[in-house]
C-alpha cells in the first residue's frame, strides 16, 4: 500500500547501512592495530585467557634476564677461581724450585718474595670478586634466582663452601724453610679390620687409637707436662675432624702451630713443625721455647666417657711409640710443601666444578624459559591477534554491503518523493 507518512523501506535501509557501517568499522579496526580483540565486547572469554598467558610471558621474560644474569655472575666467580688457579700453579712452580739443592739462600729469598707476594694476590681476589655488590668467592655467597612462572621456580646457588682464603686453603704466608720432627705415627684400623679413613668415627677404631669415644680428652704430655692444650674428642667425632683439631693447637707464647697431624693410607703421623722448640717444666698449658740440644719425651694420654661407672674416664689407648724429641732430629720442611699446593689446587678445582655445574643449570633453565615464551606468545596469537586476509576480506564485504544499503536508502526516498505526483 502506497503511503506518504511512513518510509518502511527507508528505515529498513537505514537500519542495514547501520548494521554493515559498524561492521565495516570493527574491521578497519582490526586491520589497522593487527589485533582481534580490541575491545572486552569483542571476545571477552578469549580477552581474559590472553590476558594471563601475556601475564606469564611477562614474567618469563623476566626470568629469562635473570637467568642471563645469573650466568654472568657464576662467569664472574669462574674467571676469579681460573686466576686463583693459575697463581696456585705458579706456587707450585716456585715451592718445587724452592726446596732443589741447587738453589742457593739468595735466590731463595727471591722465589720467597714472588711467593708472598702471590698468596696477597690470591686473597685480593678473594676479597675483590664480587657483583653488584656481593662477594662471590669468600664463602659468603648463598642466593636463589627465580627462573620460571612461580616464585618457588627458583634455583638456589651455595657458594658457601668456596672460601678461597688462604686460611682455609691452608696455604702459609710464606716458604719460609723450618724443621720437622716425626713424633709419632699410628695405624689406625676400623671394626671392619680395613686401614680407617677420615670419615670414620673415632668410637669404630680398633687400633691405633681406642676407646675414644663422644667425650674423650687426648693430652699431649712432655716430660709430664702439659704440651699445647688438650683435644676434646667431643669436638671431632671422626678421624679427619681430629686431625684438624690436632693441627690446632697453638704455642700460647708465640700463638703460632705446634704440630703438623697427617693422615693418609690408614697412617696417622704427628709430628713437632720446628723442632728447635722445646718444653721445660715451667710450662703450664702451652709450651714455652727452651735450649737448644735439650730433649723431651712426647706421650699421648687420654680419658674417655665412664662407661663402668666407677666415676671416672674409662682410658684411651693410644697404640704406637712415641719418639724422643731430640734438636738434631730435624729435616728441611717447607711450611707450604708440595702436598698442601696440590690441596689448595684441588679445592679451586672443586669450586670451579660447582660453579660450573650451577652455570649448566642456569643454561638448560634459561633455553626453556625461551622456549615456554616462544608457545606462550604463539598461544597468546592465536587468541588476539587478526587473520589478516580473513579480515580484509570480511572489510571488503561489509564495505560493499554499506554502499548497497546506502543506495538502497537513497531509491527509498526517491520513492516517497514519486508518490505526490498523485496529488497533482
Amino acid at each position: 500500500m502506497p503511503v506518504i507518512s511512513t518510509n518502511t523501506a527507508a528505515n529498513t535501509a537505514i537500519l542495514n547501512l547501520n548494521k554493515n557501517s559498524a561492521a565495516q568499522e570493527t574491521y578497519l579496526q582490526q586491520l589497522s592495530s593487527g589485533s582481534r580483540i580490541n575491545t572486552s565486547s569483542d571476545d571477552a572469554a578469549g580477552l581474559a585467557v590472553s590476558g594471563q598467558l601475556q601475564s606469564d610471558i611477562t614474567t618469563l621474560e623476566q626470568s629469562s634476564r635473570n637467568a642471563q644474569q645469573a650466568e654472568a655472575l657464576l662467569q664472574t666467580a669462574d674467571g676469579a677461581l681460573s686466576r686463583q688457579s693459575d697463581i696456585l700453579q705458579r706456587m707450585k712452580s716456585l715451592a718445587t724450585q724452592y726446596n732443589s739443592g741447587t738453589v742457593d739462600d739468595d735466590s731463595r729469598e727471591f722465589i720467597n718474595a714472588e711467593y708472598e707476594e702471590l698468596l696477597t694476590e690470591l686473597e685480593l681476589i678473594t676479597s675483590s670478586t664480587e657483583f653488584n655488590g656481593k662477594n662471590l668467592i669468600d664463602g659468603s655467597f648463598s642466593e636463589s634466582f627465580i627462573v620460571g612462572i612461580q616464585a618457588d621456580d627458583a634455583i638456589a646457588v651455595d657458594l658457601t663452601s668456596v672460601s678461597m682464603t688462604a686460611e682455609s686453603l691452608g696455604l702459609n704466608a710464606s716458604l719460609s724453610e723450618s724443621t720437622q720432627a716425626n713424633l709419632l705415627t699410628l695405624t689406625l684400623t676400623d671394626i671392619n679390620g680395613d686401614n680407617a679413613t677420615s670419615s670414620t668415627v673415632l668410637g669404630d677404631l680398633t687400633t691405633g687409637l681406642t676407646g675414644a669415644e663422644s667425650d674423650s680428652t687426648i693430652s699431649f704430655v712432655v716430660d709430664g707436662v702439659l704440651a699445647a692444650g688438650s683435644v676434646d674428642a667431643f669436638d671431632t667425632t671422626t678421624v679427619g675432624e681430629l686431625v684438624a683439631s690436632i693441627n690446632s693447637l697453638v704455642d700460647d707464647t708465640t700463638g703460632e702451630q705446634v704440630f703438623d697431624a697427617t693422615f693418609s693410607n690408614g697412617q696417622l703421623s704427628i709430628n713437632l713443625i720446628d723442632s728447635a722448640t722445646f718444653f721445660d717444666d715451667s710450662a703450664t698449658d702451652g709450651i714455652d721455647i727452651g735450649t737448644t740440644g735439650t730433649a723431651g719425651t712426647l706421650t699421648l694420654s687420654g680419658a674417655g666417657p665412664d662407661a663402668d661407672g666407677d666415676g671416672e674416664g674409662d682410658a684411651v689407648s693410644l697404640n704406637g711409640a712415641a719418639t724422643e724429641i731430640i734438636a738434631d732430629d730435624e729435616s728441611d720442611h717447607l711450611l707450604d710443601d708440595l702436598s698442601t699446593i696440590d690441596a689448595a689446587i684441588k679445592a679451586v678445582s672443586e669450586a670451579r666444578s660447582q660453579v660450573g655445574a650451577y652455570t649448566s643449570a642456569m643454561e638448560y633453565q634459561g633455553e626453556n624459559i625461551d622456549t615456554q615464551i616462544e608457545n606462550l606468545t604463539a598461544a597468546r596469537s592465536s587468541i588476539v591477534d587478526v587473520d589478516i586476509a580473513e579480515a580484509q576480506s570480511n572489510f571488503t564485504n561489509a564495505q560493499v554491503l554499506t554502499e548497497a544499503a546506502t543506495a538502497a536508502l537513497a531509491q527509498a526516498n526517491q520513492l516517497k518523493t514519486s508518490l505526490l505526483t498523485l496529488l497533482r
